[in-house]
């Protein structure tokens, strides 16, 4: 990693794995083959070697331009072994949709380690992150270094165009129609405060792929398969009574009493605002 004209020699290693994500083959039921996908041209009705295909890009309705493999790799860089820090920002400048993969960083030998152990308490006092670059397979990647736990963690970024407006989903200008309730938003934070606690990952687990394991489990070994089903709770239109059986659930009580709960007039809201 280069900040600057230091060099902090490290190794890079993925911080999550796909372990307990459940994948099938499609098989032809009649005899438990699993089934090849052809590529088919619909307008020549055959199928296609891979010799026939090229690439193309859409430029509108039916119509491409087809650009060959060595006009692809001019476009491309050489791959770096080396990430290179641009900026520095703040830490929690950068908001999360942004983020969508993670690699631990760690020093590579003694040499590493003083300068790795130098900038992460430096950033990690300050508050800080650094945005870095890397050129991986040809193609260059935006990071977010973070010190976490001891580590680096490097955060893979999606560039500015990938992200989606939020002006162009309609459904949310609904939302700023909205007059909201006092007494709706005193039971909802309080809902909130009853729900609320430090993050424990230990305490989630993926309940749907341990479902389908037990399942693929009992199967294999010739067992009946019996998968409890969930219970439905009962649905509650009124989002006040809904919210006061869910505060009762979760085993607190709100300040005001709850029987007094909803029985103020927007007037009084109004006046209460004016206050």
């Amino acid at each position: 990693m280069k900040i600057s004209l230091v060099s902090i020699p490290i190794k890079m290693y993925n911080a999550a794995t796909r372990g307990t994500t459940i994948r099938f083959h499609m098989l032809h039921e009649e005899c438990n083959s699993r089934i090849k996908q052809q590529k088919y041209c619909p307008r020549c009705d055959r199928v296609v070697d891979n010799d026939e295909i090229v690439k193309g890009y859409p430029y509108g309705k039916d119509m491409y331009v087809v650009v060959t493999d060595e006009e692809i790799e001019k476009a491309q860089k050489e791959t770096t072994d080396y990430i290179e820090v641009v900026k520095f920002v703040d830490k929690g400048d950068i908001p999360a949709i942004y983020f969508f993969d993670s690699h631990y960083l760690v020093p590579d030998g003694k040499v590493g380690a003083e300068s790795f152990a130098v900038f992460h308490k430096a950033m990690k006092d300050m508050g800080k992150s650094a945005v870095a670059k890397v050129v991986l397979r040809n193609k260059e990647h935006l990071l977010a270094v973070v010190p976490y736990d001891g580590s680096l963690t490097a955060y893979t970024l999606h560039y500015p165009e990938e992200i989606q407006d939020l002006k162009g989903l309609e459904e949310l200008k609904e939302v700023g129609k909205v007059e909201v309730s006092e007494d709706n938003l005193e039971m909802a934070e309080k809902l909130i405060e009853n729900l609320s606690g430090p993050f424990a990952p230990e305490e989630y687990a993926d309940e749907y792929a341990e479902r389908l394991k037990e399942i693929v489990r009992a199967k294999a070994e010739g067992e009946e398969v019996k998968v409890a089903p969930e219970v439905e709770k009962g649905k509650v239109v009124n989002l006040m009574d809904a919210l006061e059986k869910s505060v009762q659930e979760t085993g607190k009580q709100p300040k005001k009493q709850m029987a007094k709960a909803g029985t103020k007039s927007k007037t009084t809201r109004k006046k209460k605002k004016k206050a």
